[in-house]
Formats: C-alpha cells, sequence, structure tokens
C-alpha cells in the first residue's frame, strides 16, 4: 500500500517527488524473523512491524502503513485533497482496522529463551511480546472471520457510494479530474490482496473492474514486478 501510494505520487515531476523518489527500500525478511532482530526492534520499530519509515527529517520512526502514507501526502498534497479528506480519512481508518494484525509472533519467545542475546535487545523483545499480548486476539468462533468479511463489504459499499458519486468514467475514485488519492492506492492494493486470497466476492463488481484497470498501470508493475500479494513457495527465495 505504501509503496504504491509513493508510485502515485511520483507520476508528477515536482520537487515532492523527486525528494520521495529518494526514499531507499530495504526488504525485511519476516520468515527469517529479521523484524525481531536487535536492530530493527531498537532502532526501527519497538513493536516489531512492517512497513516502517525513518528519516532525519521527521522525529520518531512511522511504524505502519497508514502513518506513512499520511507522510507522503504531506511531501505530496494531491493525495489527499482538502475536498474530500475527511471522506478519505474515514474510509481508510475502516480499511486499516479490518487489516489490523492481532496474532503474536511465536518466535519472540523462540528469541527470549536463547542466551546469546543483549540485554538490550531482551528487553525489546519483552516490549513486542507485551505489545502483542495486549491486543485482543480473534476468536474465530465467535463469528470473528464473518465480522471481518462484513466489514470488508461494508468498506467497499461505501467506497462504491463515493465511485459512483465522482468518477464520471475516469479512472480514479473522484474522478480524472482529481486524479490519484491515498484511498485509490490502498483500496487497489487491498482488492489486489482479495483477489490473491480467492476472497474477491467482498468486491463489488463494478470496483473489481476498476481495481484492475489500476493493475494494468505501469505504477503498480514497478511496484508489483509482475508478482502476487501474497508470497508462497512456489515463488523462490523472497530475496
Amino acid at each position: 500500500m505504501v509503496q504504491f501510494t509513493i508510485a502515485l505520487a511520483l507520476r508528477d515531476k515536482s520537487q515532492s517527488s523527486r525528494d520521495l523518489a529518494k526514499i531507499k527500500h530495504r526488504l525485511v525478511n519476516l520468515h527469517r524473523n529479521e523484524n525481531l532482530s536487535g536492530d530493527y526492534l531498537l532502532h526501527v520499530n519497538p513493536k516489531g512491524k512492517v512497513p516502517a519509515l525513518t528519516s532525519k527529517s521527521i522525529p520518531a520512526p512511522l511504524t505502519d502503513s497508514l502513518s506513512i502514507s499520511y507522510w507522503v501526502c504531506e511531501q505530496h498534497p494531491s493525495l489527499i485533497p482538502e475536498a474530500h479528506r475527511t471522506t478519505i480519512q474515514r474510509l481508510l481508518s475502516q480499511l486499516h482496522h479490518i487489516q489490523a494484525e492481532n496474532n503474536p509472533n511465536p518466535a519472540v519467545d523462540d528469541f527470549l529463551a536463547r542466551n546469546d542475546i543483549s540485554l538490550e535487545h531482551r528487553h525489546a523483545l519483552e516490549y513486542k511480546r507485551d505489545c502483542d499480548r495486549k491486543q485482543i486476539e480473534p476468536d474465530l468462533d465467535n463469528g470473528y472471520e464473518d465480522g471481518m468479511t462484513d466489514q470488508a463489504r461494508q468498506l467497499f459499499s461505501e467506497v462504491l457510494v463515493e465511485y459512483q458519486k465522482f468518477n464520471h468514467g475516469g479512472m480514479w475514485i473522484f474522478g480524472d479530474k482529481t486524479g490519484p488519492t491515498v484511498l485509490d492506492a490502498h483500496i487497489v492494493a487491498f482488492t489486489a490482496r482479495l483477489i490473491d486470497i480467492h476472497l474477491e466476492e467482498l468486491v463489488p463488481p463494478q470496483l473489481q473492474t476498476y481495481a484492475k484497470a489500476i493493475m494494468e498501470l505501469p505504477e503498480w508493475e514497478t511496484v508489483m514486478q509482475g508478482m502476487p500479494t501474497v508470497w508462497n513457495p512456489s515463488l523462490g527465495p523472497i530475496d
């Protein structure tokens, strides 16, 4: 979501876009628990989540995709036009509530059982473990999955209202005069994920068509490089 937000910002050649182009991307391999390393927990994101953004120009690392995307919007305000700001923020809040990660990582306890980690690293792991435990774990027996799918359907129904109100046959949710927004970036990425995990029935047909058209753009190809949103072993090594 963040990378596609940046890619859409780079469509124009303003100074702010040129500055965004200087961002360096570093892969954090979750399958190898690189997000639990001492360097990552102590200097990047103490909660051990991805994505994260660090910069000398911001007082503290940004540690989730929504806050990073809003930072990108500060550099490139056209991604969150004032006329639609409240709607965009409301819908993005709904989307990221659906996507919230609630499952503790069992590898944390494996790291804590080791005797070869520093005291600082141990304290950082304990902090992450405490953060994970404070989150409410999903109760699948009480309809958690049904609730999440209902939330996704509700989100898309509200996005569809905006699309039908403003699109007027264009490419973007709020129409081609407004152009791409951060909402487009996140909705398209979320739709792509649902398609990849075979839950496309949650997405209204009109929004599937909209998202698939945007996924044909070079900006999407630049970010995804022909890969799906979900890794599987048949794709080979991550790095």
